[in-house]
């Protein structure tokens, strides 16, 4: 999963236990979704080059 937002059930579970309005989790956490993905994929990526 590279980006979380609103119509992921893991989004609102974030932003309704975290006690966050809707407006600061659409910032917050699909920024912070946007990046975990874009550093995995860089992970994986320097993981094949060393392994081929």
């Amino acid at each position: 999963m590279t980006v979380s937002h609103a119509n992921d059930s893991y989004f609102w579970v974030v932003s309704q236990f975290s006690k966050m309005d809707v407006a600061t989790a659409y910032r917050s956490h699909t920024a912070a979704t946007l990046f975990m993905g874009l550093v995995t994929i860089s992970a994986v990526w320097l993981v094949s080059m060393m392994v081929l």
